[in-house]
């Protein structure tokens, strides 16, 4: 059995049918979002990052965002130190730069950006380069990873100071890097 629907009945079908759908795509990225929190402030976790166990006790958590098959993935790191504990956002910056150099082995660029967030003072750090990522000024030359970022956030909270870092390859981390921003900066009491 056929049926002749009017051309202005299926021209009207179809925005409520796009509508529908979308609304049905945007519920499914929300419920992939899932809330974090850290010393009681709450932020939201983006989807398609994978929560790890954290592999110490100064990690609050730690995330992994997979890229393409065989690709490094990109690692978000949460660290509290305890209150008054993790050293001051200079010396974080300092020790941060020494991890990375340039391809003749020199030092790179810092990109350093200080802001109040919600009544909290930001710091934001990028560096990009051959990254020896350690403790101190950072690992084995054989361990270093060539074009890597590091994008770290100080979040200076009245309960402590929270330290956010985002490192990936560079390719990775420019396509998760207002995401690695809005889950550091999102931070609500």
């Amino acid at each position: 059995m056929h049926t002749n629907t009017h051309p202005l009945v299926r021209h009207l079908a179809r925005p409520a049918l796009v509508a529908t759908l979308l609304a049905g795509a945007l519920a499914g990225q929300a419920q992939a979002q899932t809330a974090a929190t850290f010393l009681g402030y709450k932020t939201t976790v983006p989807a398609g990052w994978v929560s790890g166990t954290p592999s110490s006790s100064m990690r609050l958590a730690e995330y992994k965002v997979p890229g393409a098959a065989g690709s490094v993935p990109v690692e978000v790191v949460v660290y509290f130190f305890g209150p008054g504990q993790g050293g001051s956002p200079e010396a974080n910056l300092e020790r941060w730069k020494s991890q990375f150099s340039n391809p003749a082995g020199g030092a790179v660029p810092e990109l350093v950006a200080h802001e109040t967030v919600r009544g909290m003072p930001y710091t934001i750090a990028e560096y990009r380069g051959t990254y020896a990522r350690g403790m101190g000024n950072g690992s084995s030359a054989d361990a270093a990873r060539p074009d890597h970022i590091l994008m770290a956030v100080v979040a200076e909270t009245p309960k402590g100071t929270l330290f956010f870092q985002c490192f990936g390859p560079s390719a990775a981390m420019t396509t998760q890097r207002a995401a690695c921003l809005s889950f550091a900066k999102g931070l609500t009491p």
